[in-house]
């Protein structure tokens, strides 16, 4: 548990509180297993920033800490309000691909909502609305699925008063996360086998034994959206799908490469752009010369995330471009237009439109990847890592 910035009296005893009530119901859960929490004070994380600050910025820290000191999860308590990029309010942020959570304790102050409660009682609603926050975060990165039962621990709480009702897991739930708590208290590669391994062969080794956790983060992080999320991406893609559908001299370029070279031509895109991405908003996991399990997750899950978002973004421009070509564009237009192409011999098919909606997107594609570069990275992380705020 790390401590970001300062707390007043009232949060250090609510979250000492909070802690301890946590681990009691834990231990009344799972029984057989023994969990421990550190508390670390950092109060120099939250810098300059004062006010509301992002949810990446501390799960980016919180995922060192987590590296640094071996834990299976990082949780981040900060007194700060936090900004909200799905919803006008952010109890907390929470990460899969991390194995961290943001929890802010701000908006679940009853002081801070206008309730007038004495000194012990503040106390005590703040603990217990804190420790059903820190349990529904180690349920969701466990890979609990929400719950829409407002005494669930997965709940979706609308308010902060909506905390103190969720206090409990179904029988299917606590089996589910039994398993994975079963699965995460197994020695890691790095403790046992991994040691003797080179790196690319211990990479590959530690993709392919969490290869369940890459794919569920990747699905919480719901890269279909990549197009809705990424307004700079979605606007420099489309813009150039319309120029080069307008333009003759792309239409004959197009169609006079052939199918295996367009087929080359959109692997390439959509490897160069996830890379590229990658790269320029510093996505990828790596801390010194000391490997690490979760780290490998990280950086593969990263990888998966931004490649199944340029496909997605991709796949719309290929929809919207075959429509277009459809819709706007006459066979006698397009002869005309790609006229070193066509000849006696060479003659308009039903290929022609589909090569050139994938030309056209393979290179929007490529063009959009610039414009998604220029995106905050701040907000960038928050797309790719947060896969849940509350």
């Amino acid at each position: 548990m790390i401590v970001a910035g300062p707390l007043d009296f009232v949060d250090s005893k609510a979250a000492k509180l909070a802690v301890e009530q946590a681990d009691q119901r834990l231990s009344e859960m799972f029984p057989e297993f023994k969990f421990d929490f550190f508390e670390i004070r950092r109060p120099e994380m939250l810098g300059e920033t004062g006010g509301r600050v992002e949810p990446s910025l501390l799960l980016r820290q919180a995922l060192e800490e987590r590296d640094a000191k071996h834990w299976d999860f990082a949780f981040v308590l900060t007194a700060s309000e936090l900004v909200g990029n799905y919803s006008s309010y952010c109890f907390a942020a929470l990460s899969r691909p991390l194995d961290a959570a943001v929890i802010s304790m701000s908006l679940i102050d009853p002081q801070a909502l206008g309730v007038e409660v004495n000194h012990d009682e503040r106390i005590q609603r703040i603990a217990r609305r804190l420790s059903r926050l820190i349990l529904h975060g180690l349920g969701h990165l466990t890979g609990l699925p929400k719950s829409d039962h407002p005494n669930d621990l997965l709940f979706h709480p609308p308010d902060a008063m909506a905390l103190d009702h969720m206090a409990a897991l179904d029988a299917e739930d606590l089996e589910r996360q039994r398993e994975a708590l079963l699965e995460i208290a197994d020695p890691r590669l790095e403790e046992g086998e991994g040691r003797v391994l080179a790196y690319p062969a211990f990479a590959l080794r530690a993709a392919w034994i969490n290869r369940w956790e890459i794919y569920r983060a990747v699905r919480a992080a719901h890269p279909w959206e990549f197009p809705k999320r990424l307004s700079r991406l979605t606007i420099a893609s489309f813009s150039t799908l319309a120029i080069l559908l307008m333009t003759a001299e792309s239409w004959d370029l197009a169609l006079a490469q052939g199918g295996p070279r367009i087929s080359l031509l959109m692997v390439c895109a959509l490897f160069a752009t996830t890379i590229y991405v990658v790269l320029r908003q510093q996505l990828l996991v790596r801390r010194g010369k000391r490997r690490s399990e979760q780290s490998v997750v990280t950086s593969v899950s990263a990888l998966a995330i931004v490649f199944a978002g340029m496909l997605a973004t991709w796949m719309t421009l290929f929809a919207v471009g075959l429509t277009l070509t459809h819709l706007l564009f006459p066979g006698q237009l397009v002869v005309a237009w790609a006229s070193s192409t066509f000849t006696d011999v060479r003659q308009l098919s039903w290929m022609d439109r589909p090569q050139m909606a994938m030309f056209s997107a393979s290179l929007g594609l490529l063009i959009g990847s610039l414009g998604a570069s220029f995106e905050s990275q701040h907000y960038f992380r928050h797309i790719i890592f947060v896969d849940e705020e509350i």
